[in-house]
């Protein structure tokens, strides 16, 4: 072999046996964290909706990656009248109480807002809930309740139906310029029961499982 050939073999084997240990490196890295034990934190920051902002367009249902949406809409009972009549669910509010559930003209097109009675009477004590089944981040409950309601319901980005992408395709059509990335931290800052008890006494006597110790 001359010194040309055996200088193009020592470089191809040497940039052969790089390639290897990089390839090793980076499939240890993606196998350690397929593994749920060796994983690392996990996401810190996640995609939602400032309400103060939100003007509920049908971007939300639209443009999402997802379909249906990662966006669903939620009632916020602490802001709610829990009213016979809202507007959140149906359009027509001069309808006779009686009426509301078979002849109400609903608001919701997938007609997702939930009437549950908590009085047995007409005229009583209501709550109203989103069917996230149902729900596919439409916004109209939430244009309407924040235009003629209390403005209890809004829209969010729910965690465990969000992609997380790097670039969220509802944030970047938004008009109003409601969505963002918060931060939500990681799991792995959690410090663990055992870090707890050293600041908290009363909590020494149960065990990991949340059963407390006998004696």
């Amino acid at each position: 072999m001359d010194t040309t050939n055996r200088r193009k073999f020592l470089i191809n084997a040497g940039r052969a046996a790089c390639g290897l240990a990089l390839g090793g490196i980076a499939f240890r890295v993606v196998s350690s964290n397929l593994n749920e034990d060796t994983a690392g934190p996990l996401t810190r920051h996640a995609w939602q909706i400032d309400p103060l902002k939100c003007k509920a367009c049908d971007k939300c249902k639209t443009m999402c990656v997802r379909t249906p949406s990662a966006v669903k809409a939620v009632n916020d009972q602490k802001k709610c009248s829990f009213c016979v009549v809202c507007y959140g669910h149906i359009t027509n509010k001069h309808i006779a109480s009686e009426k509301i559930m078979t002849e109400g003209k609903r608001v919701c097109p997938m007609d997702a807002v939930i009437r549950i009675d908590y009085s047995g009477r007409p005229d009583g004590y209501f709550i109203y809930e989103i069917d996230d089944d149902k729900c596919d981040g439409c916004g109209k409950c939430v244009e309407y309740c924040t235009k003629r309601g209390t403005k209890s319901m809004f829209l969010i980005i729910r965690p465990d139906l969000c992609l997380n992408c790097n670039s969220c395709n509802i944030a970047i059509s938004c008009p109003e310029k409601a969505v963002d990335k918060v931060f939500i931290g990681s799991e792995d800052e959690f410090k663990g029961i055992w870090e707890l008890e050293k600041d908290d006494p009363s909590i020494k006597n149960f065990n990991y499982s949340g059963r407390k110790e006998q004696g």
